[in-house]
This record gives structure tokens, C-alpha cells and sequence, in this order.
């Protein structure tokens, strides 16, 4: 095997990693767009947020919160209901808002990256 064989499949490797290891989701897209739109500082913002709800959900896996997870369990399909909806809404709205300029800028924080991450529908680990 030649070194520009051997580099070729080096780099299709890592391709192929990088693509399955960094999936763009809802959340994903989300703070990608409010980063477009309004700066860098509310899209680093907005993963902050996010990041926040995995790192809660992370944290109860991890840390054995088996009762907090068995009583969420036990209510999976409301928790499922109650994200898509969630998950519509912001849908709808991103689709009907007029252009970034007129954004308000109401959900500046870090609760507008970490609400519709802990609202996803299959975000707990149980899931």
C-alpha cells in the first residue's frame, strides 16, 4: 500500500467519523440559525443552554437517579407529547417570523438553548 493510498483512506476515515459523531439536530440548527442571525454571542449563548440540558440529563444518569428516572419514565408519553408539541411550536414560529431583523430578541439567554433541549422527546437517556 502507497503512502497517497494510504492517506486516502486515512481521510475518508475521519470523514466518515466526523459525519457520524457530529449530527446536526433540531437544537443543533437552532443554535446554528440564532448564530446567523444575531451574532455568535447568542449562538454560543444558545449552546450553552442546550448544552446545560445534556449536561442535567447526564448528570442524573450518570450520578444513579433511578427514582427521578423511573417516575419520568413512567410518564414518557406526556413528556413526548409535550416536547413535539414544544418542538411544533418552534417550528411554526421560525417558519412565520418575518426576517431576522424582526426578531425581538426576546429569547436572549441561556433558557433559549436549554428549554427546547430539555424539552426533546427522546433527550433523557431512558429514552
Amino acid at each position: 500500500m502507497d503512502l497517497s493510498s494510504l492517506l486516502q483512506t486515512l481521510f475518508q476515515g475521519m470523514a466518515l467519523g466526523l459525519a457520524i459523531a457530529a449530527p446536526v439536530g433540531p437544537i443543533g440548527i437552532l443554535c446554528i440559525k440564532r448564530t446567523l442571525n444575531q451574532g455568535w454571542t447568542l449562538g454560543l449563548v444558545s449552546g450553552l443552554g442546550a448544552a446545560t440540558a445534556d449536561a442535567l440529563y447526564g448528570s442524573m444518569a450518570g450520578l444513579g437517579w433511578v427514582a427521578i428516572a423511573q417516575a419520568l419514565s413512567a410518564q414518557r408519553f406526556w413528556l413526548q407529547l409535550g416536547g413535539g408539541l414544544v418542538l411544533i411550536y418552534l417550528g411554526f414560529r421560525t417558519a412565520l417570523a418575518r426576517s431576522p431583523a424582526a426578531e425581538t430578541g426576546q429569547d436572549s439567554g441561556i433558557h433559549s438553548g436549554s428549554a427546547p433541549a430539555t424539552s426533546r422527546p427522546m433527550a433523557p437517556p431512558w429514552g
